[in-house]
């Protein structure tokens, strides 16, 4: 079995990147907020308390040594990488940023750890003074790779904000021999999207792997048309996927990407918004890898086409208004720990609501995360359930468990 693989949302977590909410958070102001895509400012500590909850659970089912961290990676990159690709390396940050020679020569003289730093947050630690804009939304995983199979997905981030997102993923994935099995044969598994131009942006919040053969991939305000069609070209040309299912959403911050309207927690059931399932609004086209495509007149009928067993469960329990509050404090965006298990947000309590009534057990994080740090936890004994975590600063970044998680490995 290679290092990376994933054919769907809902096999067994193995190995997951994340990112620890870093100092350049702080950054954030209620002047600049929207230009770094907050909708408000948030508490960092809070934040941390709530984003190591996360961790503890992941790090509870799947063990601390497959939870691993992107300022981690970075630094095991830049200990061992040569000298010239290291200045290869400098020549592509330096083209995405506008900097003097001054501040460019200052970053090039850091040690591995002060330059990592850096590079995630901003800051010089030394003198926790700004010399490059913060990375506040690096927080959310999902969104700078997405494995596809055994293929390697850089995407090619929308906004300005998040530029510096894609040259420091890029590093990692061609570096780290974490992607070993990617990397070789001239990158032929990896699809690099920052190389494909402006046109074609695109986020992994609005890719998924769905019932092994069908690739779900949202047309957004983050991902473009013609990201789309570079993508599903890329992949048929390949023999990775047998559908590319292309889902046209409404360009509206309360919808950025297709996980804040579904996720899949089990093989047969996703947490959805009704308005989203049922809407003749929402495009879904599926493309053939033979050439063929075929329109669907709700999302609801393309699932039932590709499983007919498939069970819809609602964000706020499907009712107005409290669907539309949970729906924006991310009630539809979970991440599948294994099939039928998932992380969720406590502050959603219609949906868990739904959910109890679909035969989940509503599990508090904090106390599967007391059990583990007391080394009293069994992660097989629980079938069926729903891990709450806390979720106050987090939700406010506008991310939930599904956006923090970037899995490279489920079997």
């Amino acid at each position: 079995m290679t290092s990376v693989f994933c054919k769907s949302e809902v096999d067994s977590l193995k190995k997951v990147i994340v990112h620890y909410p870093d100092d350049g958070i702080e950054v954030v102001t209620p002047s600049n907020a929207l230009e770094y895509l907050y909708d408000d400012i948030v508490h960092l500590q809070t934040m941390r308390e709530e984003h190591q909850k996360f961790i503890d659970i992941l790090s509870a089912f799947i063990g601390e040594e497959n939870v691993l961290d992107t300022e981690d990676l970075l630094l095991e990159v830049f200990e061992t990488i040569d000298e010239k690709n290291r200045e290869k390396f400098f020549k592509y940050l330096f083209a995405q940023e506008r900097l003097t020679d001054e501040v460019r020569e200052k970053i090039k003289s850091l040690s591995n750890k002060d330059l990592v730093y850096t590079l995630f947050t901003g800051l010089l630690e030394e003198t926790d003074t700004s010399i490059l804009t913060p990375l506040p939304n690096y927080v959310f995983t999902r969104d700078i790779a997405v494995m596809i199979k055994d293929h390697l997905l850089i995407c090619n981030p929308s906004k300005k904000a998040r530029n510096r997102e894609g040259v420091l993923t890029r590093v990692i994935c061609y570096f780290h021999p974490l992607f070993k099995s990617c990397q070789e044969n001239n990158d032929e598994k990896i699809i690099d999207m920052t190389e494909a131009g402006e046109d074609c942006t695109i986020e992994g919040g609005d890719v998924m792997i769905f019932h092994d053969n069908y690739l779900l991939i949202g047309c957004s305000e983050r991902t473009t048309p013609e990201a789309i069609e570079s993508l599903k070209n890329k992949l048929f040309e390949k023999g990775v996927i047998d559908n590319v299912v292309r889902i046209v959403i409404p360009k509206d911050r309360s919808c950025m990407h297709i996980d804040t309207l579904f996720t899949q927690i089990s093989k047969d059931e996703f947490v959805i918004y009704e308005n989203t399932l049922k809407s003749n609004l929402i495009k879904v086209t599926q493309f053939n890898k033979d050439g063929t495509s075929k329109e669907f007149s709700t999302l609801e009928s393309f699932f039932l086409s590709a499983n007919p067993a498939m069970k819809f469960i609602l964000c706020g329990h499907g009712i107005y208004p409290y669907d539309e509050r949970e729906q924006w404090t991310d009630g539809c965006n979970l991440v599948a720990l294994r099939d039928g298990v998932a992380i969720a947000y406590d502050r959603n309590a219609k949906t868990a609501e739904a959910l109890y009534e679909q035969g989940y057990e509503i599990v508090s994080g904090r106390d599967i995360a007391k059990q583990w740090n007391f080394g009293d936890f069994n992660p097989d004994k629980y079938e069926k359930t729903i891990i709450t975590i806390p979720s106050t600063e987090l939700s406010r970044a506008r991310g939930g468990p599904h956006c923090m998680t970037f899995p490279i490995l489920r079997v």
